[in-house]
C-alpha cells in the first residue's frame, strides 16, 4: 500500500526537494508533522488489520504533490473550462476543495498504475475558520473534497481539515497547562493570523520559540507529541475517515 499526500507547505504535510515532479516519491520527498501524522495512525490502523507495523515513509511508501503541482495538474485536466460541481450552488471557496480532491483523485489512480500497488490519498487543508464566520462553512469544504474524490471515481480519499487550523492539533500537545486535555476549545478559536492571540503565536509560545518544520517534525516523528493522544472534533473525523478507507482497502486482503 502506497500513501499520496498533498499539503499546503512544509510545516504541515512537507515538502518537495526535488523541482518540476508532480509527483515525489521516497527520498525527495521531506516529511511535515501532518505527514508523520497520516503515518503513525496508518500503522496502527495496519497493525490491528494485519498485525504488523510498519512506517510508510521510513520505507519510501509515499508519494507527495505540492498545492503548487496539484493546481498545474487540474488546471491542465479542466482544459481551462469550469467545472461544474454536483448538487446545489456551490461557492468559489468550497469549488478549491472540490477541484484539489479531484486532481489528487486522479493522481492517485495514476501512481497506482506506475507502483501496482494500492494508494489512500490525504489532502490536508486548513480550514482557516475565524471566529466570526459561518461553522458549517468548514463541514462545506469538507464534503466538496469527498465529492471531489468521488468525481475522480477514487475511492480511497480522505480529507484532512483541522479546525481551524493544523496549530490547533499541536498545540493540545504541547501546551504547558493538562497537555491532550480538554483542546475542545482551540477549535472555537479563529484560524485568522493576524487576530487576537493568534494560534500561531500560542505554539510559538508553548514551545518555547518559533517551531520550525523540522522541529514539530522530529517532534511528532519521536513522539514526543502523540497523535494518538490527541483527542479533539476535527481529528477524531479525520482519523475515522482514515480508518475507514484503510479497513476497506486492506478487507478483501484480511478476508482470503
Amino acid at each position: 500500500m502506497f500513501l499520496l499526500l498533498s499539503g499546503e507547505g512544509p510545516s504541515d504535510i512537507g515538502c518537495s526537494i526535488v523541482e518540476a515532479v508532480e509527483i515525489c516519491k521516497g527520498e525527495h520527498f521531506l516529511p511535515g508533522p501532518m505527514a508523520w501524522f497520516v503515518d503513525q495512525l496508518v500503522e496502527q490502523f495496519v497493525d490491528q488489520l494485519q498485525g504488523f507495523e510498519m512506517s510508510h515513509i521510513e520505507y519510501g511508501q509515499v508519494g507527495f504533490v505540492s498545492e503548487k503541482s496539484l493546481s498545474q495538474h487540474c488546471k491542465q485536466a479542466s482544459g481551462g473550462r469550469k467545472i461544474r460541481l454536483p448538487g446545489k450552488k456551490t461557492g468559489q471557496e468550497t469549488s478549491y476543495f472540490f477541484r484539489n480532491a479531484r486532481g489528487l483523485g486522479e493522481l492517485a489512480h495514476r501512481l497506482a498504475d506506475e507502483v501496482q500497488d494500492s494508494v489512500i490519498a490525504v489532502l490536508f487543508r486548513d480550514s482557516d475558520r475565524t471566529a466570526s464566520s459561518n461553522r458549517g462553512l468548514r463541514r462545506k469544504k469538507v464534503e466538496s473534497m469527498e465529492n471531489g474524490f468521488k468525481a475522480a471515481r477514487f475511492d480511497y480519499g480522505v480529507p484532512m481539515m483541522p479546525n481551524p487550523k493544523s496549530e490547533a492539533w499541536l498545540l493540545c500537545a504541547v501546551k504547558s497547562q493538562s497537555p491532550y486535555q480538554h483542546c475542545d476549545a482551540l477549535e472555537e478559536m479563529s484560524g485568522n493570523d493576524k487576530g487576537l492571540n493568534p494560534l500561531k503565536e500560542q505554539l510559538e509560545a508553548a514551545m518555547g520559540g518559533y517551531p520550525s518544520s523540522d522541529k514539530l517534525s522530529d517532534l511528532v516523528k519521536d513522539r514526543s507529541i502523540d497523535v494518538l493522544q490527541i483527542d479533539m472534533p476535527s481529528l477524531r473525523e479525520f482519523r475515522e475517515a482514515l480508518s475507514e478507507a484503510v479497513s476497506r482497502l486492506l478487507r478483501p486482503v484480511r478476508d482470503t
